[in-house]
């Protein structure tokens, strides 16, 4: 799997236009906050934060399975299983979101200069949020590549599960923006552990029907 997983990423960094795409992004939606929003403080920062990086997930990471085609699936199924495939996709969606989650953190504390006094609460809560974030959208355009219409069905496949996640995640950045005790953040990450748990476990189960289709 790791192998696959390292050629993965060799394939977006050489498609670089997915990337620097992404990022320009965030740093549009950074500054148009921010000059709409000066004033914007710790209690909706977490909100306006999660608003930014879904459409980024949405732009930079749920094409994984959209641009396969037919022939794509048969050659991959000679050489991997629907567990490896996924699980390289999945680890790839995370690493990017990862990337894209740090860059938006900097430039967001850049432009409102909110200090985060709980750092590793606020950075653990974006990761445990992020990682469900891209594997729905990996799990989701790997069920919608199948179908005539990708583009749309992806969203509607994808949102029911996504918003709670956004809801518990957000929540969780604001308690950490409070600078409260870790303990109240606790059940929060546990909430966020177990769906992320429940999401990979479900595409997993999922991509081996979507695999001999």
């Amino acid at each position: 799997m790791w192998d696959l997983l390292i050629f993965f990423l060799r394939e977006e960094w050489k498609n670089k236009f997915n990337i620097m795409a992404s990022l320009l992004f965030i740093f549009s939606a950074a500054l148009i906050a921010y000059l709409s929003l000066p004033s914007l403080g710790s209690q909706h920062f977490s909100a306006v934060f999660w608003i930014v990086m879904i459409f980024t997930t949405l732009q930079g990471i749920s094409k994984a399975f959209l641009q396969m085609r037919k022939q794509h699936y048969l050659f991959w199924h000679q050489l991997y299983s629907a567990e490896q495939f996924l699980a390289a996709r999945l680890v790839q969606s995370s690493i990017l979101m990862l990337v894209y989650t740090l860059m938006a953190l900097l430039l967001f504390n850049l432009f409102f200069d909110i200090q985060l006094h709980a750092w590793t609460a606020f950075t653990l809560s974006c990761i445990l949020t992020g990682i469900g974030i891209s594997s729905i959208f990996t799990i989701s355009s790997s069920i919608a590549s199948k179908t005539d219409q990708p583009g749309v069905l992806m969203p509607v496949l994808s949102f029911p599960i996504l918003l709670p996640i956004i809801l518990v995640g957000s929540k969780a950045g604001a308690k950490a923006l409070q600078d409260l005790d870790t303990n109240a953040l606790i059940v929060d990450w546990t909430i966020l552990l177990s769906i992320d748990t429940l999401i990979v476990l479900m595409g997993i189960f999922l991509i081996r029907f979507i695999w001999k289709d």
